[in-house]
């Protein structure tokens, strides 16, 4: 709760909660519009629902005031980001909103988009409407990271997610690595894929495991197979390249493949530190719509992506197993030449998925902190 914000009470908190999960039905189809949900509340009841379906389609608020028809005027809207004031592919949420006579609205956070920013909420304060910020703020910035951190960089949100043994192995000495982790593990990482807009792999991963890199339910329309090229060609018959789903290969500028495998989409990038600009990959992901990313490796794209402060969450599986030196590495060469120059993970969260542990947090490194 923003320290600004009176507390809401219990009946606007739940209205927000169910907000929240409203919001969630935008997953993968708002980008670069952020998830949002609103419910409009009168006589203690949620007489209008709505969320931001997709970029380009009616806001939250919008449809939750067409939902609640003559009902809206003197009621609260319940909302999850602050409503825009600007004119783009739909009108102004401000204007719908003072029009239906909505007495109070109630936001979780402020939108950090420039042409926003609080203006929405002086233009709502400008009429007479009385305006809470900081409801449930935490959960509502993590329901929009993606888009948060877009605003913020201008890249794609990227989640990296590693499964190793208790020595940080990702494979035996012969390349085997099924299965490292348990069932209950393996069903979180199929949730994480779920979750993301694209899986993304190095092309080494995709020779050594040949993985669909597809979630368990269908994909939607916009899920994305990402594989970050290397120097080997690809086989066409790749589970990648099985049309199931879209799948971008990021080359480098000049050394696009003589046959593109599956109708695959070519992503063309600049060189950098010791291959692809992978700064220039999130950028150009998030210019194809690409919200958030989950990476699973192989060790050489980690290591990469971390170096260069480009991995924002780690997502790290550690199995009770101990596969030794000849093992594969889950990381190649971050460059932590001491333990000053080690990378950290901040505000860890720690959890038992059967007997396995899961560790998420943000990674900084050692002269950051």
């Amino acid at each position: 709760m923003h320290p600004d914000c009176p507390r809401p009470g219990p009946l606007l908190e739940k209205a927000m909660a169910e907000a929240l999960g409203l919001a969630r039905n935008g997953r993968g189809a708002t980008f670069p519009n952020p998830m949002v949900g609103a419910v409009v509340v009168r006589d203690g009841k949620a007489v209008g629902r709505g969320w931001h379906g997709c970029c380009g389609g009616p806001h939250a608020e919008a449809v939750a005031l067409d939902e609640a028809g003559e009902l809206a005027r003197g009621a609260t809207l319940v909302v999850t980001l602050e409503p825009c004031c600007h004119h783009g592919r739909t009108g102004p949420c401000v204007e719908r909103i003072i029009s239906a006579g909505i007495a109070r609205v109630v936001a979780a956070m402020s939108d950090p988009d420039a042409r926003v920013d609080g203006r929405g909420f002086e233009a709502l304060r400008a009429v007479g409407i009385e305006v809470l910020v900081g409801a449930s703020a935490a959960e509502a910035a993590e329901l929009n990271r993606a888009y948060l951190h877009y605003k913020r960089t201008g890249r794609s949100f990227l989640r990296l997610k590693l499964a190793a043994s208790l020595d940080g192995r990702i494979a035996a000495r012969d390349g085997s690595s099924r299965w490292i982790t348990s069932g209950p593990a393996r069903e979180r990482a199929g949730a994480m894929r779920a979750e993301a807009d694209a899986v993304m792999v190095g092309a080494g991963t995709v020779l050594a495991d040949n993985p669909s890199l597809l979630p368990p339910s269908p994909p939607g329309p916009g899920f994305r197979r990402i594989v970050v090229s290397g120097r080997r060609p690809l086989p066409a018959d790749a589970k990648v390249f099985d049309g199931r789903a879209r799948t971008i290969l990021a080359v480098r500028e000049g050394a696009v493949p003589g046959r593109i495998p599956g109708g695959a989409e070519l992503l063309l990038l600049p060189e950098g530190p010791g291959g692809l600009d992978l700064a220039a990959l999130l950028e150009g992901c998030a210019a194809l719509g690409i919200g958030e990313i989950l990476c699973e490796g192989g060790a050489a794209l980690a290591a990469s992506l971390v170096s260069a402060g480009l991995a924002d969450r780690l997502s790290f599986l550690t199995a009770p197993v101990l596969l030794g030196a000849t093992g594969v590495p889950a990381l190649g060469d971050v460059g932590a030449g001491s333990i000053t120059e080690a990378f950290r993970v901040e505000d860890p969260h720690i959890e038992l998925l059967g007997c396995d542990v899961l560790t998420e947090g943000r990674i900084v490194h050692g002269s950051d902190r």
